[in-house]
């Protein structure tokens, strides 16, 4: 789902409540993925979707969920945050203009990848990705570096091969959905791999 355009009405009620949205998230102990504003009848859906901060290891498996009840916990505290908000500040209560619903969840699988954030999460998931030349691949998510000077890249391995892919030539990318363990040679190859990533950058 595409942004609304910083100067239409959900535009404007997403600059409004970005600061207050992203403020709660952060104490709650999340991560602000996105945020979004669209009219629904006569009212606007406030849809807010958070992931944790935590980046699975070298020896982690898969990053696991978000724990539901403390989404529970942070969507009534985002509410209350809104509301109050809404009451005191004018440029919230015009770009809400009124009734809206809240919606608080967590990334579904189906979320593109799009920041160097999205990959380190999708540590050892199988992922599709075409690439800005129209090549298209599949392959597991390694390590993401993101160094300093250069744009951010992410070692996949693609059958029995490791490739480094720059996220700057990745047009579209998605995790796949998998019904048996990833192959324990594919595991290792990438592990070994950050590893050696890891101590070339202690060095």
């Amino acid at each position: 789902m595409s942004p609304a355009p910083v100067g239409s009405p959900t535009g404007a009620a997403v600059s409004a409540l970005r600061p207050v949205v992203d403020e709660v998230v952060r104490r709650a102990g999340f991560v602000l993925d996105d945020l979004d504003v669209r009219p629904a009848g006569r009212r606007l859906v406030v849809r807010v979707t958070v992931e944790p901060p935590e980046v699975p290891g070298v020896d982690d498996g898969p990053a696991g969920g978000a724990d539901l009840d403390a989404v529970a916990e942070l969507s009534r505290d985002v509410s209350a945050a809104v509301d109050a908000r809404e009451s005191d500040d004018p440029a919230v209560r015009d770009a809400l203009a009124g009734a809206y619903t809240l919606e608080v969840s967590t990334p579904g699988t189906d979320r593109p990848l799009t920041e160097p954030r999205h990959w380190q999460r999708a540590w050892l998931r199988r992922v599709a990705v075409t690439l800005s030349g129209g090549e298209t691949l599949t392959g597991r998510v390694g390590g993401v570096h993101t160094p300093d000077d250069g744009p951010a890249a992410v070692t996949l391995a693609v059958g029995k091969d490791l490739r480094t892919v720059s996220l700057d030539e990745v047009t579209r990318a998605g995790v796949e959905v998998e019904f048996k363990p990833a192959p324990d040679a594919e595991v290792e190859a990438l592990r070994a791999a950050r590893r050696d990533s890891i101590g070339a950058e202690e060095q």
